[in-house]
């Protein structure tokens, strides 16, 4: 073809162009440090949180599905977002915030559009399908997860964030993320995944700590900031990555020095995707 593309690679290019764009929305500096737009309005997803989240971090889909104006006013003032304004005058925190809540949100969509459903794996395609809008792109919750967040941010903090509609995952807070508050609650966050002793068992003494899969399957995003190359063990850099984390946010100074005598072998314990429903009692 004239052009220098296959129909094939044209077609692999505007599958990818999103995440492309995506990566440029993000990464862009601001323009000018003194041009910064208002923090940017999250006041209709905290209140559903709270309105339809339990203290354990399930969800009320059945009363989102019966009345989803908030859903929708929080999913609409998102795509109504002004894409110059996000890329050259948006902090880093800001974006932050926004992408975690949107997330959370695309994940809550595809639930009422399909609900009542036993796990979000029943939805064909669910991660890979665009959901929500970003601006005038339309995302899907891996593109939400892998290169607006996990790629471009480079946080480990945030897989313990992200709660992904079933019972294995990280508890869903009752709160928004905000620019302003975003570090501190993702600090809350990792602190909370870690300490949750349904989803990891560390107790000191044992010869065996039993851990989230999440631990397993995104291993290699822990070494962002607790990989030690220079570490060998019986335990590979991703699993002292891991361990390290688990150190780091554990509040037990019995389960740190445990955790870093590494006289244990891990175990991951199975996941549960079933639906993080909260029924309510008539």
């Amino acid at each position: 073809m004239a052009s220098g593309f296959s129909t094939g690679r044209a077609s692999c290019f505007l599958r990818a162009f999103p995440f492309l764009i995506g990566l440029l929305i993000l990464i862009s500096p601001a323009a000018s440090a003194d041009r910064l737009t208002k923090p940017f309005d999250h006041s209709a997803w905290d209140e559903l949180l709270k309105k339809f989240v339990s203290p354990e971090g399930s969800v009320n889909y059945e009363g989102i599905k019966a009345d989803p104006t908030l859903l929708n006013t929080y999913l609409n003032s998102v795509a109504a977002l002004n894409s110059k304004e996000f890329t050259e005058f948006w902090p880093r925190e800001e974006k932050l915030a926004l992408i975690l809540n949107l997330y959370h949100a695309a994940i809550m969509k595809h639930v009422i559009e399909h609900y009542p459903i036993k796990s979000l794996q029943d939805i064909p395609g669910v991660w890979d399908i665009p959901v929500v809008h970003l601006g005038k792109f339309r995302l899907s919750i891996n593109q939400l997860r892998d290169t607006y967040l996990i790629q471009t941010f480079r946080d480990e903090k945030i897989e313990a964030a992200l709660s992904c509609g079933a019972k294995s995952c990280p508890r869903l807070q009752r709160e928004a993320f905000t620019g302003p508050r975003v570090e501190g609650q993702l600090y809350l966050a990792a602190r909370n995944f870690v300490n949750d002793s349904s989803l990891n068992i560390v107790v000191p003494g044992k010869k065996e700590i039993k851990l989230s899969r999440i631990f397993k399957w995104y291993a290699g995003n822990f070494r962002l900031d607790f990989g030690n190359p220079e570490i060998q063990e019986k335990f590979s850099i991703e699993e002292n990555a891991v361990l390290a984390f688990l150190a780091y946010y554990s509040d037990s100074p019995e389960k740190v020095q445990y955790l870093e005598g590494r006289n244990y072998k891990i175990k991951y314990l199975p996941f549960d995707w079933s639906l993080n429903d909260w029924r309510t009692e008539e």
